[in-house]
């Protein structure tokens, strides 16, 4: 399971209002308007086949996770850094840890279409902490593995094999159970996904189906609540989790991400479902365009 690094950040997220008319680079929150029944067939038309969003709308919603996860619209295959949660060394663009087998299916897919590649020699004890489930780091040790995560990185197969992965694990698992709720709107899809990357996809509590099924609960599906007010209460919901947590060790970190959560919130209130771009978010303490 994923646990969110914002704990390294301040914990406010809000949607900005748009910058004053005649200002330069004007990235703004997009207004709800009335989509055409062109337009709607034109998105349509554009939408992947395996996701349910077109290519400009995954790649916002990739861009929102990278500002709650590191800070920045661009996604960080370099990142590495043991943040103290009891994972061991947390790397890459949604956070793969040494305990608990996720860094290891991501070096071991890059092992096999790049075998002398620097990270490859780590894969022994990556398998011993999965099995353990260890956040020691000693054996690797951690500084060597960090070195040669960020030299790995600058390779692109490396970073196709982390898109792969993240597809995968993440996003895939997250858009078929939009699928199967019958969602349409761009920004529940993101919704989750982020979720997926966080909560991960598995039987727990704090796992992104038990949060669908508490959802669907608490108000009914999409197709007998309506999407916008299903989406609200999922809002809820998660939230609920992140502050409350049945994982005790994620507690900490996960009460420090509740505006992650909110931001998405935010975005809904503009009544940007379709995530059209661009909008400028302030994201803790600092701003980015989502383009």
């Amino acid at each position: 399971m994923r646990v969110s690094r914002t704990h390294r950040l301040a914990a406010t997220v809000t949607v900005v209002a748009a910058l004053a008319a005649g200002t330069a680079c004007a990235a703004t929150s997009a207004q709800a308007t009335p989509e055409t029944t062109a337009s709607r067939q034109a998105t349509a038309a554009q939408r992947v086949t395996a996701g349910g969003l077109t290519p400009d709308q995954r790649r916002r919603a990739d861009q929102l996770i990278s500002v709650f996860e590191n800070s920045t619209t661009a996604i960080q295959y370099a990142y590495a850094e043991n943040i103290n949660d009891g994972r061991g060394v947390t790397a890459g663009r949604a956070g793969f840890t040494t305990n608990d087998g996720d860094a290891l299916k991501v070096v071991r897919a890059y092992t096999a279409v790049s075998p002398d590649n620097p990270l490859a020699r780590f894969i022994p004890e990556l398998e011993r902490l999965a099995a353990a489930g260890s956040g020691d780091t000693g054996g690797l040790p951690e500084g060597d593995y960090i070195a040669a995560w960020k030299q790995a990185a600058e390779d692109p197969a490396f970073r196709q094999v982390q898109d792969d992965q993240v597809d995968q694990r993440y996003f895939t698992p997250a858009m078929s159970q939009a699928d199967q709720l019958g969602l349409t709107t761009a920004l529940a899809r993101a919704e989750l996904y982020d979720a997926s990357i966080q909560h991960g996809n598995g039987s727990e509590y704090d796992a992104l189906p038990a949060l669908i099924d508490r959802t669907d609960a608490k108000v009914g599906t999409p197709s007998a609540a309506g999407e916008r007010a299903w989406l609200d209460a999922f809002f809820d919901v998660r939230i609920d989790d992140l502050n409350n947590p049945a994982n005790s060790s994620t507690a900490d970190e996960w009460r420090k991400s509740v505006d992650r959560v909110e931001c998405l919130r935010r975005i809904a209130a503009t009544g940007n479902y379709d995530l059209d771009g661009p909008f400028s978010i302030t994201a803790f303490g600092s701003g980015y365009t989502i383009g």
